[in-house]
Protein backbone atom coordinates (compact mmCIF):
# COMPACT_ATOMS: atom_id res chain seq x y z
CA UNK A 1 0.00 0.00 0.00
CA UNK A 2 2.92 2.58 0.78
CA UNK A 3 4.40 1.66 -2.48
CA UNK A 4 1.13 2.34 -4.24
CA UNK A 5 0.72 5.85 -2.92
CA UNK A 6 4.38 6.60 -2.72
CA UNK A 7 4.18 6.07 -6.79
CA UNK A 8 1.15 7.94 -6.92
CA UNK A 9 2.44 10.79 -5.60
CA UNK A 10 5.38 10.33 -7.99
CA UNK A 11 3.05 10.12 -10.64
CA UNK A 12 1.34 13.85 -9.63
CA UNK A 13 3.89 15.55 -8.78
CA UNK A 14 5.75 14.70 -12.73
CA UNK A 15 2.53 15.83 -14.25
CA UNK A 16 2.34 18.84 -11.99
CA UNK A 17 5.63 19.70 -13.35
CA UNK A 18 5.07 18.90 -16.88
CA UNK A 19 2.12 21.16 -17.33
CA UNK A 20 3.93 24.11 -15.75
CA UNK A 21 5.69 26.63 -18.35
CA UNK A 22 8.89 26.44 -19.14
CA UNK A 23 11.49 29.91 -19.28
CA UNK A 24 11.47 29.72 -23.01
CA UNK A 25 8.06 30.21 -23.29
CA UNK A 26 8.26 33.46 -21.14
CA UNK A 27 11.43 34.28 -23.31
CA UNK A 28 9.18 33.94 -26.22
CA UNK A 29 5.94 36.02 -24.94
CA UNK A 30 8.39 38.80 -24.16
CA UNK A 31 9.65 38.69 -27.49
CA UNK A 32 6.17 39.24 -28.48
CA UNK A 33 5.06 41.51 -26.20
CA UNK A 34 8.01 43.83 -27.86
CA UNK A 35 6.84 43.29 -31.03
CA UNK A 36 3.44 44.16 -30.67
CA UNK A 37 3.70 47.01 -28.57
CA UNK A 38 5.87 48.63 -30.97
CA UNK A 39 3.98 47.83 -34.21
CA UNK A 40 1.05 49.90 -31.78
CA UNK A 41 3.62 52.74 -31.56
CA UNK A 42 3.39 52.20 -27.86
CA UNK A 43 7.31 53.38 -27.06
CA UNK A 44 6.26 53.32 -23.11
CA UNK A 45 4.41 50.02 -22.86
CA UNK A 46 7.62 48.83 -25.73
CA UNK A 47 9.91 50.08 -22.87
CA UNK A 48 7.88 47.98 -20.09
CA UNK A 49 10.15 45.04 -21.47
CA UNK A 50 13.30 46.24 -20.46
CA UNK A 51 14.98 46.26 -17.14
CA UNK A 52 13.69 49.94 -15.78
CA UNK A 53 17.68 50.44 -14.60
CA UNK A 54 20.64 52.23 -15.21
CA UNK A 55 22.36 49.23 -15.61
CA UNK A 56 20.62 48.38 -18.57
CA UNK A 57 22.95 48.91 -21.73
CA UNK A 58 21.55 48.87 -25.74
CA UNK A 59 24.49 48.20 -28.41
CA UNK A 60 24.00 49.38 -32.10
CA UNK A 61 24.94 51.53 -34.75
CA UNK A 62 28.63 51.43 -33.29
CA UNK A 63 27.30 53.40 -30.18
CA UNK A 64 25.88 52.45 -26.47
CA UNK A 65 23.41 54.07 -24.56
CA UNK A 66 23.34 53.03 -20.83
CA UNK A 67 19.96 53.45 -18.56
CA UNK A 68 16.07 53.23 -19.33
CA UNK A 69 15.61 56.72 -18.92
CA UNK A 70 18.37 57.30 -21.65
CA UNK A 71 16.85 54.42 -24.01
CA UNK A 72 13.63 55.81 -23.94
CA UNK A 73 14.77 59.25 -24.63
CA UNK A 74 16.82 57.85 -27.58
CA UNK A 75 13.65 55.95 -28.99
CA UNK A 76 11.58 58.90 -28.52
CA UNK A 77 13.84 61.25 -30.45
CA UNK A 78 14.78 58.44 -33.16
CA UNK A 79 10.95 57.39 -33.49
CA UNK A 80 8.44 60.55 -32.44
CA UNK A 81 5.10 58.76 -33.83
CA UNK A 82 3.81 55.85 -35.26
CA UNK A 83 3.90 56.08 -38.94
CA UNK A 84 7.64 56.85 -38.05
CA UNK A 85 7.85 53.26 -35.87
CA UNK A 86 7.00 51.22 -38.79
CA UNK A 87 6.31 47.51 -38.60
CA UNK A 88 8.81 45.20 -36.51
CA UNK A 89 8.87 41.46 -37.10
CA UNK A 90 11.14 39.51 -34.82
CA UNK A 91 12.26 35.94 -35.15
CA UNK A 92 14.22 34.16 -32.13
CA UNK A 93 16.98 31.67 -33.52
CA UNK A 94 17.74 30.36 -30.29
CA UNK A 95 17.02 30.66 -26.79
CA UNK A 96 19.98 29.04 -24.41
CA UNK A 97 18.96 29.27 -20.87
CA UNK A 98 21.94 29.88 -18.91
CA UNK A 99 19.76 29.37 -15.81
CA UNK A 100 16.17 29.56 -14.07
CA UNK A 101 16.50 33.12 -14.16
CA UNK A 102 18.59 34.20 -17.16
CA UNK A 103 18.74 33.52 -21.10
CA UNK A 104 20.59 34.72 -24.20
CA UNK A 105 18.56 35.21 -27.00
CA UNK A 106 19.69 35.12 -30.70
CA UNK A 107 17.35 36.24 -33.28
CA UNK A 108 16.51 38.49 -36.22
CA UNK A 109 14.94 41.77 -36.71
CA UNK A 110 12.73 43.57 -39.38
CA UNK A 111 11.58 46.74 -39.59
CA UNK A 112 9.35 48.44 -42.43
CA UNK A 113 9.04 52.03 -42.23
CA UNK A 114 7.10 53.94 -45.11
CA UNK A 115 10.22 54.94 -47.13
CA UNK A 116 12.56 51.57 -46.21
CA UNK A 117 12.94 48.37 -45.06
CA UNK A 118 15.55 47.68 -42.55
CA UNK A 119 16.97 43.86 -40.91
CA UNK A 120 19.65 42.72 -38.73
CA UNK A 121 20.19 40.67 -35.64
CA UNK A 122 20.36 40.71 -32.52
CA UNK A 123 21.75 39.17 -29.22
CA UNK A 124 19.91 39.46 -26.18
CA UNK A 125 20.33 38.88 -22.16
CA UNK A 126 17.17 38.58 -20.59
CA UNK A 127 16.87 38.05 -16.96
CA UNK A 128 14.29 37.20 -14.67
CA UNK A 129 13.34 40.27 -12.42
CA UNK A 130 11.05 40.12 -9.76
CA UNK A 131 8.62 37.65 -11.49
CA UNK A 132 9.17 39.66 -14.50
CA UNK A 133 11.15 38.97 -17.42
CA UNK A 134 13.10 41.41 -18.90
CA UNK A 135 15.86 42.42 -21.09
CA UNK A 136 18.89 43.50 -19.62
CA UNK A 137 21.35 43.86 -22.27
CA UNK A 138 20.19 44.21 -26.06
CA UNK A 139 22.88 44.29 -29.08
CA UNK A 140 21.28 44.91 -31.89
CA UNK A 141 23.09 45.14 -35.67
Amino acid sequence: MNLLRTLLLCGSLCCSLLVQAVPTDDVMALLQHQQQTWNQGDIQSYMQGYWRDEKLRFVSGGGFVYGWDNMLKAYEENYPDQKTMGKLQLKAIDIHMLSNYAALVAGEWRLQQPDRLTSGVFTLLVEKHEDKWVIVHDHTS
